[in-house]
């Protein structure tokens, strides 16, 4: 059986140096370019297209404007139920990981709260 490749999905492509981000694996498009914020539904839907075929141990990119950042993941964790992120630091000039979890997200909120 071969190995599965992990891909990382870009939320938007707009020309920028994504070239740390290939040590994580293929790049992949969820968008490209500009993008009409005319009507959400379609960009949720473009997005859903965009992510359809992804596992819980791709990347998410982030890339782009915050909405597309912002549906790309919450889509990505309603699908998975985590989300590795990847986002770009211009200090060390790379991208840092994020993992978002169901888990850590309940033991972040339970600390919040003073119940922990």
């Amino acid at each position: 059986m071969d190995a599965v490749t992990t891909r990382v999905f870009v939320a938007n492509y707009a020309a920028h140096d994504y070239e740390d981000a290939e040590r994580y694996g293929e790049l992949k498009y969820i968008t490209k370019g500009f993008v009409s914020f005319q009507g959400l539904d379609r960009l949720k839907f473009q997005i859903c297209q965009g992510i359809m075929d992804t596992t819980a141990d791709d990347w998410l990119a982030l890339s782009g404007t915050n909405i597309i950042n912002v549906l790309a993941a919450l889509l990505w964790f309603q699908m998975h139920g985590t989300v590795k992120i990847l986002n770009y630091d211009k200090t060390t000039r790379g991208y840092r990981e994020i993992i978002v979890t169901k888990e850590n997200n309940t033991k972040l909120l339970e600390i919040l709260s003073g119940q922990a």
